[in-house]
């Protein structure tokens, strides 16, 4: 029965072209240029929500905006884009003297069957978004991803952001691709700064007055270091006795550098300690914590 209609139209078309050209074609170049004119508002519109919600982070340059603003509308705009011209096409075959209801509903059955089956897919989408509206993370970060246990899912330096996925590089070199509906948290490693967190446990003995002299002495020149003193926001100093332990007195040293420079920091802070220890005959234990703040 419908290829009847359907040829029936057609033949209609050819019997009376200008009947057809009256009553429906000039319908099919409205529905033509009312979707392009839909499509190059919503494209508008959609730019004019992003400046305005995708707002410039403190921490962030310009580039980054610029970068998640152009993530975002390349995501909404094809999604615009598909559903315009699905309903154009949809009016224009209606208009043609096809019966579109058998079609919208297999439309509707497979759509619900994707649905039901991309669930995860459209979990990423939705995540990768706030992702990227929110600004947690960038390119170059370095940043954990863990469960709600608590325990690390991955940990890596971001290689790359969409809305799906986000790739990390960990320090072995391997490449680990997350879909962003796995992540429940996030720790950015390296936003705005990385953080010294050292704890030193040294004998009873030792003279504590004198360390801390020693320690701040160090951290002040590292800090007026023509290399270093650029990676530095906060010299390193002895910030206070952390507790006893069963080899010594536990003493913790922190400081603030540059995102990512930490660890030459660091390594260079532990090199300027070891000969002034040395110089000094203090003994320590050193305990390494790997916590940045």
């Amino acid at each position: 029965m419908e290829l009847l209609s359907t040829t029936t139209g057609a033949i209609t078309i050819f019997s009376d072209p200008r009947e057809w050209f009256s009553t429906h074609l000039l319908n099919i170049i409205v529905i033509i240029i009312g979707a392009w004119a839909i499509r190059r508002i919503s494209v508008a519109i959609i730019m004019g929500i992003l400046k305005r919600v995708v707002r410039s982070h403190r921490f962030a340059a310009e580039s980054d905006r610029k970068k998640r603003i152009a993530t975002l509308d390349s995501l909404l705009s094809t999604a615009s884009k598909i559903a315009v011209w699905s309903i154009a096409t949809i009016m224009i075959v209606d208009e043609l003297g096809i019966n579109t209801a058998p079609l919208l509903a297999s439309i509707g059955i497979v759509g619900v069957a994707v649905g039901i089956g991309s669930q995860s897919l459209i979990k990423d989408f939705t995540n990768g978004l706030f992702i990227i509206l929110e600004n947690q993370y960038r390119v170059g970060d370095l940043v954990s991803f863990g469960t709600a246990s608590g325990s690390v899912q991955a940990s890596g330096t971001v290689q790359s952001i969409s809305v799906r996925t986000t790739v990390l590089r960990d320090i072995n070199g391997n490449i680990h691709h997350v879909p962003n509906g796995t992540i429940i948290v996030t720790t950015n490693k390296t936003f705005d700064l990385s953080g010294i967190n050292e704890d030193i446990t040294v004998r009873f003995n030792t003279d504590i007055p004198k360390l801390e002299k020693i320690i701040n002495k160090i951290g002040s020149d590292l800090g007026e270091d023509e290399v270093f003193g650029k990676k530095i926001k906060k010299a390193p100093y002895m910030a206070q006795i952390a507790s006893f332990s069963d080899q010594g007195i536990v003493i913790k040293i922190l400081g603030d550098t540059t995102p990512g420079t930490n660890v030459k920091v660091r390594t260079e802070l532990f090199k300027r300690l070891q000969e002034a220890f040395i110089k000094e005959k203090i003994t320590p234990f050193l305990q390494a914590s790997e916590d940045i703040r």
